[in-house]
């Protein structure tokens, strides 16, 4: 079941990102396939909720800022992740009205007994009430409203806690919705190489529309650094984080468990082919903010293996993750020198990474970035108790080049933050971030669960995704994720997954799951 799965999300991703492609070179394209995407998952959700969910996750993962496909009207981009999540809602919505027709009884009786969903609810007051405090504070409507729309997102927990009570075995769909992820996960990766690869190649007749559609869709950015080396950089590479931390976790459990045997297991050797990959990509997107996070979940899991497994296995897994990053680097610097057909490789790779780890200003993002954060410190200080509410602006000088076209002078207002952490303490206060990071601090505890239990493989499975759960969070003190679609998604999915897993658990046993 695991690997139909797999290969179906697989199929389906390439497809809808090819389509994409072809729908920003005819528009008409665009506009027909939005809508046939559309009806499909209707039909697909009403059949049966969990598949509408598939593609709600798939696109996602994948999707960055969710528009690879939009329709426009007045004015208006209504992007395909919006009208994905309002087909999920209402087909939730109604089947959840019939079943509570049929019983009689109330319709909040089953989600209430998730733990999840009591911390969740708390944590929905705060935003409700950034909500209104937004109006109190008489905030733009316009900010207001665009500001609140990506935590309507959380909402999505009714349909997947729906999804898993209807489900009589959760082990099924845990594994239905890991094969969805992964396959996200090897879409972005090839996509990442692919596009590495005709940028440091010269292919001119390529490059400048797959550019403007990259830019266009919000699927990321492409920058040239140095020497031939571009920058590949998605705002979806967040999840490549995840999925190494996957990665490492079951590749320490298949040492913790095989001995002898261990050099001539394919899953071992998957694992690790997987880890090389993870930690190239994690290197092409040049993200600090995302090598922070990176080294974050790495320490934590460090100390993990120690209680988990012992020193001497740790040192294994240790040794295994050093291989893997310079195996990794490698692949990346014999892409862009391959020599066919015009490499323009003459980069130093030491050099690059030196240069990106260290530099601390001087680049245009750092420079708005630091110059915002002493402004982020002031209007938190102004109400750091209840906060300022959704679409609270604050106005800076910046240094993107795209800002001084308009601006010459580089003033800018905005009510979307970098600093993710703070722009929620100024939307909520402290009370409304004191409930979201409770709410991840009991995801991960219930991840970690008892280290001393059995070396069960779900065990590992749980706690590598929420090692990815801190590393996100971490990540999220420099860039805004935690108060986007892509880590509301993200925290409501594995908060539920690991909820609701049973023993026994086995992600490689694909035919039997």
């Amino acid at each position: 079941m695991f690997k139909n799965i797999f290969k179906k999300a697989f199929l389906f991703i390439f497809l809808l990102e090819l389509i994409s492609l072809v729908g920003f070179l005819l528009p008409t394209v665009n506009k027909l396939f939005f809508f046939i995407i559309v009806i499909f998952t209707l039909i697909l959700a009403i059949k049966n909720l969990k598949f509408g969910l598939f593609i709600l996750f798939a696109e996602l993962f994948i999707g960055s800022k969710g528009y690879l496909f939009f329709f426009e009207f007045a004015n208006i981009k209504i992007s395909i992740r919006i009208a994905l999540w309002l087909i999920i809602m209402s087909v939730w919505l109604g089947k959840a009205i019939r079943d509570s027709l049929k019983t009689n009884k109330n319709p909040l009786r089953p989600y209430l007994k998730s733990t999840i969903f009591k911390y969740s609810s708390f944590l929905f007051l705060f935003i409700g009430w950034g909500l209104i405090n937004g109006f109190l504070s008489k905030n733009s409507f316009n900010d207001i409203f665009f500001d609140f729309n990506g935590w309507l997102f959380f909402a999505i927990i009714f349909p997947v806690l729906y999804v898993f009570k209807m489900e009589k075995d959760s082990r099924v769909l845990v594994n239905d919705f890991l094969a969805v992820f992964l396959a996200s996960i090897l879409w972005l990766v090839i996509e990442s190489y692919f596009l590495l690869y005709i940028f440091s190649h010269n292919m001119i007749g390529m490059i400048t529309e797959i550019y403007r559609w990259v830019r266009v869709s919000g699927v990321g950015e492409i920058t040239l650094l140095q020497g031939g080396f571009y920058r590949i950089f998605f705002q979806s590479h967040i999840f490549l984080i995840i999925a190494f931390f996957l990665f490492l976790f079951l590749l320490a459990h298949n040492i913790s468990i095989k001995k002898k045997s261990r050099w001539k297991n394919k899953e071992f050797w998957l694992l690790f082919a997987g880890m090389a990959i993870l930690i190239s990509v994690n290197i092409l997107n040049f993200s600090r903010s995302n090598w922070v996070g990176l080294a974050a979940g790495l320490a934590v899991a460090f100390f993990y293996f120690l209680f988990k497994i012992g020193w001497k296995k740790t040192m294994i897994t240790g040794t295994l993750f050093a291989v893997s990053l310079i195996i990794g680097a490698s692949l990346l610097v014999a892409t862009v020198k391959f020599p066919y057909p015009d490499p323009t490789g003459g980069f130093s790779a030491a050099g690059l990474l030196r240069d990106r780890a260290t530099r601390l200003s001087g680049e245009a993002a750092l420079s708005s970035r630091w110059s915002l954060f002493p402004k982020l410190w002031s209007k938190i200080t102004d109400n750091p108790i209840i906060g300022d509410g959704f679409g609270a602006t604050i106005t800076y000088i910046s240094s993107d080049p795209r800002v001084l076209e308009n601006s010459p002078s580089g003033e800018y207002t905005t009510y979307a933050f970098e600093w993710g952490w703070l722009d929620i303490w100024i939307k909520l206060g402290i009370l409304g971030i004191t409930m979201y990071i409770a709410l991840i601090f009991k995801i991960v505890a219930i991840g970690f669960g008892k280290l001393t239990d059995k070396n069960e493989q779900r065990n590992f499975i749980n706690a590598g995704l929420v090692v990815g759960l801190i590393a996100m969070t971490i990540v999220s003190f420099f860039s805004p994720y935690m108060n986007h679609p892509l880590g509301i998604g993200f925290i409501v999915l594995i908060g539920i997954m690991i909820e609701t897993t049973k023993p026994k658990f086995d992600i490689f046993n694909w035919n039997k799951s």
